[in-house]
């Protein structure tokens, strides 16, 4: 029996100098020892427990130290984002509500009455809070004083546009260093932080983005290495075990977004591994040895190392000739040009692209023929010439119960097919 000594394991977190990897007795290495298990959303796939060891936790905090958050910050966010902050003394302030029932003033006054100087949030929360900041601007000078402790706020669980992007950061303190503002980061459960943009590269390369081209996450975080993994071959006996990379850069090189580092798991839980674990989703390297863990998420490398994601792999939508739509790539045209949110899901017979619009007040009629004006670009735009069938969705699109975020598409893709039965293509 080991016994563990919790007041030298605390101190082991608090000490951001410690090299040891977590040795609080000579006899203990804490690298690799599991800490906690954490599980899942379910929204790309059944619910997993994640074993969180050690190392995960440390290096979660070497990153809080590299962005220049320490002891004296508060912290605000939701409650499941912020497992790791008292092990170094940092005060939280949890959100309880859901991200989608988070209004833009609750953000604004909590910020000012906590004296929050870094803050998560979900997208849903974080769109609230632009909007509340857009709809007042006539009292900007106040709302800024509201939001001056605020140096750097993240955003995770999901993409979101430029736009809210550009009022978020415009409103935060005047006084955030460097390593400040606005961030979008992208991780999963099974290894987070991964990646992270500022708001110059998303407003940046936004462009690109409408222009059907992915969606820019940024660099790297400090310790985790990105490589763009082959998915599939013409032979659809594909082996997802062997790490063989996609060459080149550029759209015209998407693979599945592998990472590895001290932030990825190694297991999950029990009958987990088993069935959704191993070789399934963790690709070796012959050649150097190496493990990576395959995200799901399908994108590619720019010229400069950024990570573009162009959606996940399981929702991308094949038509008749073989042509494959991604998520981000078209919903993107769509939802800024015409103002709308759409999705890409797949329709009856597996080989139809069907574009669902989140009702609106625009008359459908109206709105259909906007669609099939815009469709011609987009299929410029992405080198498509398949057919793309529209339907109106009655309600919001169903999402994840994490973050309310993402969008349920296999819900969405049966709604299609129900609707569509016995239909042809138009």
């Amino acid at each position: 029996m080991r016994t563990i000594n919790i007041r030298n394991l605390r101190k082991s977190y608090c000490n951001f100098s410690n090299e040891s990897d977590f040795i609080s007795k000579k006899e203990i290495d804490w690298t690799d020892i599991p800490a906690l298990v954490r599980y899942t959303t379910g929204s790309t796939g059944p619910p997993k427990g994640v074993i969180y060891s050690h190392g995960m936790l440390h290096s979660l905090l070497r990153t809080l130290e590299s962005e220049g958050i320490t002891s004296d910050d508060v912290f605000f966010g939701r409650s499941g984002t912020l497992i790791i902050h008292p092990l170094i003394g940092i005060s939280s302030v949890s959100i309880i509500a859901k991200p989608r029932n988070v209004t833009g003033q609750e953000i604004v006054e909590t910020i000012s009455n906590w004296g929050a100087t870094a803050a998560f949030l979900s997208p849903p929360s974080a769109i609230h809070l632009a909007n509340y900041l857009e709809r007042h601007a006539e009292s900007h000078h106040q709302l800024r004083a509201m939001l001056k402790s605020l140096t750097r706020i993240y955003v995770g669980g999901e993409t979101i546009s430029a736009g809210f992007v550009s009022t978020i950061e415009s409103h935060l303190s005047e006084e955030r260093p460097t390593r400040g503002g606005f961030h979008l980061v992208y991780g999963a459960t099974e290894g987070f932080p991964l990646c992270h943009a500022k708001a110059s590269t998303i407003i940046e390369t936004y462009p690109k983005t409408k222009s059907g081209m992915g969606f820019c996450l940024g660099e790297p975080v400090e310790g985790i290495r990105i490589r763009v993994l082959s998915f599939e071959d013409n032979n659809e006996q594909f082996d997802p075990s062997i790490a063989s990379e996609v060459p080149g850069s550029g759209p015209g090189s998407i693979g599945e977004i592998s990472v590895m580092g001290p932030a990825v798991y190694s297991s999950l839980i029990g009958q987990d591994e088993i069935e959704f674990g191993g070789r399934k989703t963790t690709a070796h390297d012959s050649l150097d040895g190496t493990n990576w863990h395959r995200t799901g998420d399908l994108g590619y490398l720019d010229e400069h190392g950024r990570v573009w994601i162009v959606g996940r792999k399981a929702h991308r939508v094949r038509s008749k000739d073989g042509s494959t739509l991604h998520t981000k790539q078209i919903e993107e045209i769509f939802n800024h040009s015409l103002g709308i949110r759409t999705a890409l899901v797949e329709g009856p017979n597996n080989h139809w692209p069907v574009i669902l619009v989140e009702k609106d007040n625009a008359p459908w009629n109206e709105m259909e023929k906007r669609l099939k004006e815009e469709t011609k670009r987009a299929c410029r735009l992405l080198g498509y010439d398949g057919e793309l069938t529209f339907l109106q969705y009655g309600g919001e699109f169903p999402v994840d119960a994490g973050h309310e975020a993402k969008i349920e598409r296999e819900k969405l893709s049966d709604w299609a097919k129900q609707r569509l039965h016995g239909n042809q293509p138009n």
